[in-house]
């Protein structure tokens, strides 16, 4: 079996890196590689409101029929373990060769694993795949008590989930701000607040030291490090991501994120990688985000450089949002350290925008909640490299436009 472009993992880099070939005129042969035995599907759903929802099919991007028009060759329940670039194919774990005149790696990442005694129980779940999310969806449906592990991002829009379906939900996080490394304290204390108001309960600074079972290797509960007891039905732990390791030969540290260029190159002939499996140039440095726009828009870019090498360097500005109840929250950029904090509105209010800017009041990211400003007003500002005046930006009856 040969392809013109295989493109190893149908996450959301893959499968709009294939439907982009395909809208912009591409006619060579594609094959889509999936170790899952499912449809390409949305993940960032499986956290949000396909979990507070009865319906267990997977939030699929599109049916089989668009795979079958597109002359996409779908090969799903199928893990590839190994690149032999010299070759130019790929070898599954049954042992089946794929050649490629092109190969690009879009595996994503996978959960960051926390060893505890009893891990093995019944109850206990990470959430990376459709399948993990079903698994979750008709456990919580017998069970009340949920403890929810890690404070990221995937953790709290759960614990919204699950308050929506009236559960019980504890949260355990050894920070002592949730989101602070990435949006600060005073706005992490904005996110703690939202969520005791709507009934979540938080032990922060706090780890998990072990669960406790019944006869049946069933999650009775945990015991924090502090000694603490806390009774529960199921376990989610989100305790981050960590780089995919399922293709163990390969001219690659799978153990590492994979650096690329500007054009997604990997530095190996023919080889390209995409979304979350990545590292790649941003602002003068090597960045790596996990967010789903950049996955799509990354693998999108790419398509065009298939087409014609080297043409669309990618310069997107990194871009997230989160839903937690009825509140939404958006970022643009990408800062994991700043000079200082600028604040537009009132956090208390649930109405404001956050500047995280450098020694010269350059941002390097903004965070607007509930609609506070608008997409491409931020954009421009982001994008412009224009130092902000503190004072213009705190007036809110002046549109970040004028800056």
């Amino acid at each position: 079996m040969k392809f013109d472009i295989v493109v190893v993992g149908g996450s959301t880099a893959g499968f709009y890196l294939v439907k982009e070939l395909r809208a912009k005129g591409y006619t060579g042969t594609i094959g889509l590689i999936e170790k899952e035995n499912a449809l390409p599907y949305n993940r960032y759903k499986l956290s949000k409101t396909w979990m507070q929802k009865d319906d267990a099919a997977a939030p699929i991007f599109k049916e089989a029929s668009f795979f079958a028009e597109n002359e996409i060759t779908l090969l799903l329940n199928t893990e590839v373990t190994s690149i032999l670039k010299d070759q130019k194919k790929v070898v599954t774990v049954s042992g089946k060769e794929i050649e490629y005149g092109k190969l690009v790696i879009a595996i994503g990442a996978a959960s960051r694993q926390l060893t505890l005694e009893h891990e093995d129980a019944f109850g206990i779940f990470y959430l990376r795949s459709y399948e993990d999310a079903l698994k979750i969806k008709e456990w919580g449906k017998k069970v009340k008590n949920v403890v929810l592990i890690g404070a990221g991002f995937i953790g709290l829009e759960l614990a919204s989930s699950f308050r929506e379906r009236e559960m019980n939900v504890t949260v355990v996080e050894y920070s002592d701000h949730p989101l602070g490394r990435v949006v600060g304290e005073e706005v992490s204390q904005y996110f703690l607040k939202m969520h005791q108001k709507h009934g979540v309960t938080f032990l922060l600074g706090t780890g998990v030291k072990s669960v406790d079972v019944n006869e049946a290797n069933e999650v009775t509960g945990i015991v924090t490090d502090k000694g603490e007891n806390i009774p529960c039905d199921m376990v989610i732990i989100g305790i981050g991501a960590v780089p995919n390791m399922s293709i163990t030969e390969s001219p690659f540290d799978f153990s590492k994120n994979i650096s690329v260029n500007e054009f997604s190159e990997t530095g190996e002939k023919d080889i390209y990688a995409v979304g979350d499996c990545t590292i790649w140039p941003f602002n003068k440095e090597m960045i790596h985000v996990e967010h789903w726009e950049h996955a799509q828009s990354h693998g999108k870019n790419l398509a065009l450089n298939l087409i014609k090498e080297r043409s669309t360097p990618y310069n997107t500005l990194p871009y997230f949002w989160t839903d937690h109840y009825d509140e939404t929250f958006e970022y643009l950029g990408h800062a994991l350290k700043w000079e200082k904090i600028l604040l537009r509105g009132t956090i208390a209010k649930g109405k404001f925008t956050v500047a995280y800017v450098d020694e010269q009041n350059v941002p390097q990211a903004i965070l607007f909640a509930n609609g506070n400003d608008e997409r491409d007003d931020v954009e421009k500002l982001m994008t412009s490299g224009k130092k902000i005046d503190p004072e213009i930006f705190a007036d809110t009856t002046r549109s970040l436009s004028e800056m």
